[in-house]
């Protein structure tokens, strides 16, 4: 049985080389589908906004270019999940890893 942790961390040296191909796999389509979703919400949520009042747009993007955004691609697997839960359920996370076991 796979941890949810060592999917997290990355860490698979304690499971055959076989095991660490697919664990490793599945963490890089892991971490792919939560950046998708990631950027599909903030997306939506502004473009939503725009609708709202150009006031509300201007003053998220004003956050996000006064705050900077790091990067998706330089954050660890666990800080994407923690904004991911952040926004979403944890029904959407299980949903997500359902999506993910059904392509593997």
């Amino acid at each position: 049985m796979i941890k949810i942790e060592e999917l997290l961390s990355g860490e698979f040296s304690a499971y055959p080389e076989e095991t660490q191909k697919f664990m490793k796999k599945y963490t890089e389509r892991l971490r792919e589908s939560i950046e998708e979703e990631l950027v599909r919400d903030m997306a939506d949520r502004m473009l939503k906004d725009i609708d709202k009042s150009n006031e509300t747009f201007i003053s998220i993007l004003t956050e996000i270019l006064n705050n900077g955004c790091k990067g998706f691609n330089k954050m660890s697997t666990q800080s994407l999940l923690n904004i991911y839960l952040e926004r979403k359920t944890e029904e959407d996370f299980f949903n997500l890893l359902k999506r993910l076991n059904e392509e593997v």
